[in-house]
């Protein structure tokens, strides 16, 4: 791929092209590719990398994308091999498996399980290398929205300061600063989960057909993901329907694993594991907003949209929705009065993507679902179809 020479501004010259806020895998990867195309952008992560965060199994059409980043080997350093997923459920003795060699297209025929922690820090230091201005332990305040560039106000430990860019990033995940100041993010009603989620060592290997697999065990009230992590541990985590979240009474730690005791097969492999970190909970899970872009700024990622994790399309989602929004900008800031058209062409790009994995997920508890995963038949493609 061709990018445009530009002559690169002097670090003291105002405003910055573009200014990102977060620094997750959308926001790294869509200011590392506006700084490869020349454009001076400045990024803002609250947090110091590397931090916890969850969202650790890879799909393989992210394997393309880290190659055209330039981090695909150092991610393959810090993961385990992914093959596939496979499916545990309550009413059958056997689990059903899926690899990613059976796809349509099963090239690349795998993925990886990543510590986020080791696999955003990559990202963002590659950012940097590529010309971002990186700003960690820094938080956006506040934004004023001006006619000619925007003014960010950002914290640090030193103080408040302020930036002006041409174009405004939201790539603050959860936080959705943008979209919460516009107030355009709303609950998705039609799959309102919860999920609490935390990190053992000790997992047996029996926990998994394959090794490397994801493995999503089914149970009463939602599911329960074991993601093999590099260093012996397992990211384990349940992702809970709104009924049953509301019988909580103690803390969460106790509910945590009053959880998985509920799903006597995932608790089998569990209960002489060591638990490594500290629990953690994500409610109002999945959400969207009704805009993704305005007057020069644009939602990115987990700011614009999240969905139930079980196909493991966050972190996909996030690049690839990172790519397009690198060339819809990169267009915009050079013709600014068909900026419209380019954003719009992003928007309709990324609903269909959530469309596509939203009609599964929304579907994924029903029994019909379950029992399509559990005892596929490859009529018409049927099998390879869901795969892909």
């Amino acid at each position: 791929m061709r990018y445009k020479k530009r002559v690169m501004q002097t670090e003291q010259a105002a405003p910055y092209d573009v200014a990102v806020i977060g620094g997750g895998p959308a926001g790294a990867t869509v200011a590392t590719l506006l700084a490869q195309r020349g454009r001076r952008v400045t990024l803002f992560e609250k947090a110091t990398h590397p931090r916890f965060h969850i969202g650790e199994s890879l799909l393989p059409k992210n394997i393309p994308i880290l190659e055209r980043l330039g981090v695909l080997e150092a991610v393959k350093a810090i993961g385990v091999h992914k093959p596939g997923a496979e499916f545990v459920s309550p009413d059958h003795d056997a689990r059903q498996g899926f690899l990613f060699s059976d796809a349509l297209d099963p090239n690349p025929p795998h993925s990886y399980q990543v510590r986020r922690s080791q696999f955003d820090a990559i990202l963002l230091d590659n950012a940097r290398r590529k010309g971002v201005a990186v700003q960690e332990g820094c938080a956006v305040s506040a934004i004023a929205f001006d006619d000619e560039t925007h003014r960010l106000t950002h914290e640090a430990q030193d103080g408040k300061t302020e930036c002006q860019a041409r174009f405004v990033i939201d790539a603050s995940g959860r936080d959705g600063l943008i979209a919460r100041h516009t107030q355009v993010r709303q609950r998705n009603k039609s799959h309102n989960s919860a999920a609490m989620f935390a990190h053992f060592k000790a997992v047996p290997a029996a926990a998994w057909e394959t090794p490397g697999n994801i493995a999503i065990y089914w149970f009463e009230h939602g599911w329960i993901w074991l993601i093999p992590l590099n260093d012996g541990l397992t990211s384990v985590g349940a992702v809970c329907m709104p009924d049953y979240l509301k019988t909580r009474e103690g803390p969460l730690d106790e509910f945590f694993f009053q959880t998985l005791r509920l799903c006597p097969k995932v608790w089998d492999h569990l209960k002489d594991a060591e638990l490594a970190t500290p629990i953690r909970a994500a409610g109002n899970y999945s959400y969207s907003a009704t805009e993704a872009f305005g007057d020069r700024y644009l939602l990115l990622g987990d700011a614009y949209a999240f969905i139930d994790p079980v196909f493991s399309s966050g972190v996909f989602l996030a690049m690839s929705s990172a790519e397009l929004a690198a060339d819809a900008i990169d267009k915009s800031l050079d013709r600014p009065r068909r900026a419209t058209k380019y954003l719009r062409v992003y928007k309709r790009s990324i609903d269909r993507g959530i469309t596509r994995y939203s009609w599964f997920i929304y579907r994924f508890n029903t029994p019909a679902m379950r029992t399509l995963f559990m005892g596929p038949r490859n009529v018409l493609g049927v099998r390879t179809a869901v795969v892909s």
